[in-house]
């Protein structure tokens, strides 16, 4: 089912990208019309910029709404997801709880997102792995890859144990179970690709050739990526930071077009 393409657009960025749009350049369907679905290609464009309570943290009655128009809107976690930037890397955590069956979680990203919650049990961009290990039956378990190794060492140890870390040159990794891919863009090096956070020293090359081999492997349950550049970021030429997150973006799905 990795053909269907689900776009989570909660700031208005995907509005600046092309990636999506037929006459671009893409084999993807024009999908800007909030909830379109194209029968020839199952995309689907989300409007959710008027959720209250979602940047960063997404608090229980947001919680309630986004699972609401995944219920109207026929969202699964299966096929690809964009989940907008980092600020909304939480949305893994409720794609993921739909999967019903033992699956093992590979998430690449710069900041192990293992923070305890700030308040009460509220789900955060920075601690929604965590509540996957903690709330979610169905997984087996979690592979990191590219996490900063000081971050890593700040977290409760015995948290850090549940997880399997890996460095972006050393992450040969085998499973038994079907896998949930979570991708955040400032896994990459910033020369390579722009996001609104603190970045890593992966390049394109090595998450495209890693994203390829899962996507052959037959064991990929379903993808989602976040990273992308906000709108009004004042630390970059936000434009051209936008164009690169397009173009990667483009990059991915035709990783998956040509399977």
């Amino acid at each position: 089912m990795l053909d269907n393409v689900s776009i989570f657009n909660f700031s208005g960025v995907y509005d600046e990208e092309s990636f999506y749009l037929k006459d671009k350049g893409s084999s993807f369907y024009d999908a800007k019309t909030p909830g379109s679905l194209s029968p020839e290609t199952h995309i689907r464009m989300h409007d959710m910029k008027n959720i209250p309570g979602t940047n960063c943290m997404c608090d229980d009655i947001a919680v309630d709404t986004i699972r609401t128009i995944f219920r109207n809107e026929d969202v699964t976690p299966y096929g690809i997801h964009f989940i907008d930037s980092g600020n909304y890397h939480y949305m893994s955590a409720l794609l993921t709880e739909m999967v019903k069956e033992p699956f093992s979680l590979v998430v690449l990203d710069h900041h192990p997102d293992m923070q305890p919650a700030m308040f009460g049990d509220i789900l955060s961009c920075g601690g929604w792995v965590l509540k996957v290990l903690n709330e979610n039956k169905y997984v087996r378990d979690v592979h990191v890859i590219g996490a900063d190794e000081g971050l890593i060492s700040k977290l409760d140890p015995e948290d850090a144990q549940k997880v399997k870390f890996y460095s972006v040159d050393a992450y040969n990794f085998s499973t038994e179970y079907p896998i949930y891919l979570s991708i955040d863009k400032d896994v990459l090096l910033r020369s390579e690709v722009i996001t609104n956070w603190d970045q890593g020293c992966m390049d394109c090359s090595q998450l495209f050739s890693l994203v390829k081999e899962l996507a052959t492997s037959g064991k990929l349950l379903g993808v989602d990526i976040c990273g992308e550049c906000a709108t009004d970021q004042e630390d970059c030429d936000v434009g051209k930071a936008v164009a690169g997150n397009d173009d990667f973006n483009r990059r991915v799905l035709d990783i998956f077009r040509m399977i």
